[in-house]
């Protein structure tokens, strides 16, 4: 029973494919390709956006600024 539906979702994940790729024009796979590329350069940019570095750096700070903001409250 496994082994016929994997070999119905292969079937039709290839008739799929192969209606997609005669429906679409070179233009349009084209607009694809670029949205694609820009959603994954968006997808790199975000994840470089919180890399470790940068969080250590801001979790220190925060830090920095508790310690402040605490000497400030007791001096007042």
């Amino acid at each position: 029973m496994q082994l016929l539906g994997l070999i119905l979702l292969i079937a039709s994940s290839w008739y799929i494919w192969k209606l997609s790729t005669n429906f679409f024009d070179d233009e349009t796979k084209e607009g694809f390709s670029n949205d694609f590329k820009l959603l994954k350069n968006k997808i790199n940019e975000t994840t470089n956006n919180f890399s470790m570095d940068k969080l250590e750096t801001l979790w220190k700070k925060y830090k920095e600024e508790e310690k402040g903001d605490k000497s400030l409250t007791k001096k007042e």
